[in-house]
């Protein structure tokens, strides 16, 4: 592998100012885990970086275009963990379930982030724009599924719009009501397999989901081998 010192400047430079970003990126998310978005400062998140407050600014405008950074980091690592669109036409079941698993877990890596986002969007036009992103590419997914379902006869009287925007409601508000432990559940750890199956079975009900294929397959070879013994 070539060293630094052997790569053409640009390059060099290139790969130190992604470096440093990441850097800066990175401590933001511990800043803001520990002093909450609104009592996080650039200061702090500088000097958790071991940079210079002038060197933040080479890089971010504002706390507020650093944060839509985190949040974009977000948005990546729910579209890397979500299935693939063939995958919902395969099973269509089993892919939203999957789906369902990957907004809960990556809402809970990115838990800071998208609790100081709801505690300051209506507040920052640029925050909420941010915010609006996130929502509109749900309420897409869930809009175009139900479209799908209404094809084959399911869930005819959904407007799918509408079912949308409030399954997508749904889903994000649970997701920080349980993951911030503030609300319904103070004192208690929520259990992942048993809140992705709440969720899903919710949806998959509006949905009228047809039962996973492959369980089904599953359930009846247990049950031959039950009878073969």
């Amino acid at each position: 592998m070539k060293s630094m010192e052997s790569q053409p400047p640009s390059i060099a430079q290139g790969r130190k100012a992604e470096a440093t970003r990441s850097a800066l990126l990175t401590a933001a998310r511990v800043v803001i885990a520990r002093d909450g978005y609104t009592n996080s400062k650039i200061g702090d998140i500088a000097r958790e970086a071991g940079k210079s407050v002038g060197v933040f600014y080479s890089y971010f405008k504002d706390k507020t275009e650093l944060f839509s950074a985190l949040v974009d980091a977000f948005q990546d690592d729910l579209k890397r963990l979500t299935p693939a669109p063939q995958d919902y036409e395969e099973n269509t079941a089993p892919a939203i379930k999957a789906a369902v698993a990957a907004f809960w877990a990556t809402y809970r890596q990115f838990h800071p982030e998208m609790l100081g986002l709801l505690e300051t969007a209506f507040a920052d036009d640029r925050l909420l724009k941010v915010w609006q992103s996130i929502r509109k590419r749900g309420i897409r997914r869930f809009a175009f599924r139900i479209r799908k379902q209404q094809e084959k006869g399911k869930c005819s009287s959904l407007d799918p719009e509408l079912s949308a925007s409030a399954l997508m409601g749904m889903l994000e508000f649970t997701c920080f009501n349980w993951h911030s432990r503030r609300l319904d559940y103070p004192d208690a750890e929520p259990n992942d397999t048993k809140a992705v199956e709440a969720l899903y079975q919710m949806i998959a009900h509006v949905l009228e989901l047809e039962p996973d294929r492959v369980a089904v397959r599953s359930n009846r070879s247990s049950a031959k081998a039950k009878r073969a013994r």
